[in-house]
Parts: structure tokens; sequence; C-alpha cells
């Protein structure tokens, strides 16, 4: 064989290789990309539920804490009952005019709650990395006990509560009415109690120290979050964004 045949057969031999090579190659990069789209969009339908909910207690308890900054300082608009009880009681205009401060924040606690305990339920259908797994569980733990600090609500009736929030479809949360509307059963509201007890507390300026742990729990959760969805910053996005109107 000629010199110049055998170096024209390398050369169509190498041509194939990287021909090949590079379809492998691509195949393999489409594969990641698509792998990491299907990744990021798993999570964010598992976790951005929770990702609202955990900006819309930050902005009720910092705006609560804000309004008690000053010594003496409460946030009036929320004491509105001396005792949870009081609130079975009241008529349907009551949880939509002078309730609704305090009723409002604690539904979206609950809520909160809710998309807990359903995180906590997914983990086996989140695509984390186990060092991110391990972190999302820490986090959480981390929220959960700030609720409970100083005779809070207690840590194993925050799921019940969370649970108690879903219509009995469990593709829905309950609605503000709804949920209302079965503040007014005593027997009901009672597993309530403490969580309108923590609002209460906040609001009078009490246990102030516990109110700035769990801002920071909920602060660093949200921007974990923020980041495994690949998402802006959702704490920040939402003070921006408001026009003012405290509740």
């Amino acid at each position: 064989m000629s010199a110049a045949a055998l170096a024209a057969m390398v050369a169509a031999s190498t041509s194939v290789i990287v021909t090949v090579l590079s379809l492998l190659l691509g195949d393999r990069q489409q594969r990641q990309r698509e792998d990491r789209v299907e990744r990021q969009r798993l999570n964010a339908g598992y976790l951005n539920p929770l990702r609202l909910h955990l900006v819309e207690n930050h902005f009720r308890l910092s705006t609560t804490v804000a309004m008690t900054a000053s010594d003496g300082g409460t946030a009036e608009a929320m004491l509105v009952v001396q005792e949870p009880a009081e609130v079975s009681d009241k008529d349907a205009a009551w949880f939509n005019g002078t309730g609704c401060a305090l009723v409002t924040s604690v539904y979206l606690t609950a809520c909160l709650f809710a998309q807990l305990k359903k995180v906590r339920e997914d983990f086996p259908y989140l695509r984390l990395s186990a060092s991110d797994d391990t972190e999302l569980a820490a986090l959480l733990l981390r929220v959960q006990r700030g609720f409970l600090s100083e005779q809070g609500v207690y840590y194993v009736t925050q799921p019940s509560i969370g649970e108690s929030m879903w219509a009995g479809d469990h593709n829905r949360l309950l609605t503000y009415r709804e949920f209302c509307e079965r503040l007014q059963d005593p027997g009901w509201r009672v597993w309530f109690d403490r969580l309108i007890r923590f609002h209460l507390d906040t609001a009078r300026g009490d246990k102030r120290e516990r109110a700035e742990r769990l801002l920071s729990a909920l602060a660093q959760l949200s921007d974990f979050l923020d980041r495994c969805v690949g998402g802006g910053h959702s704490i920040r996005s939402r003070q921006h964004a408001e026009d003012g109107d405290q509740f």
C-alpha cells in the first residue's frame, strides 16, 4: 500500500472516529441538559409552594416585629382578643374586619406548616444532591424549632395543624373563608390555640428573641430553596414588590 493511500485511510478513519465521538459527546451533553431541566422542574413543583409561604410568613413576622421595635411598642391591629378561645365567638364580619390582621397571620402560618409537612413527605421525589438533601432536612428542622422555642407551637402539633389545612381531596389548602368558618368550632380551634397565642405574643412585643431567631431560620430556608430551583431572591423580591399595605 502506498504512503498516499495509507495517509488517506488514516485521515478517513480519524474523521469517522471524530464524528462518532462528537455525536456521542453531543448526545451526552443533551441528556445532561434535559436531566438538569427535568430536575429543576420537579424540584420547583415540590418546593415552590413552600417558597411562597416562607416568603409570606417572613414578611408578616418581620412587619409585626418592626411595629414592636420601640420599648412598649405593639402591633395593635393584631391585639383584638385576649385569649384564643374568644375567636370562636366571632362572626364573619369580624374575620373580614377587626380580626383580619391576626387571623390572616395565623392562617398563613398554618399554611406554612402544611407545606413543611408535604415537603418532608415528598423527600423521596426530590432530586437533590446528598449534601443538599441533608441541608434541607436541617433547615426544615430549624424552622420548626423556631416556632417551638419558648413554649411556642409544639413540634409534634405543627404537622397536625398542617394536615388539617388541606381540603378533603388534598389537592388544595383551605381558603381563608373556610379556615375562619372552622375556627368558629371550638373543638377544631383548640388545636390552633398555641399558634394564635404565638402571634399574640409577637404582636405584644413579647419573646422578641424567638421572633428574631425564627426570621433568620425562615430566611435561610428560603435562600436555600431559591438556589435549589434556580430562582431569584424571593424574600428580597417580596419586599421590593410590597406597596405599603401591611395585611
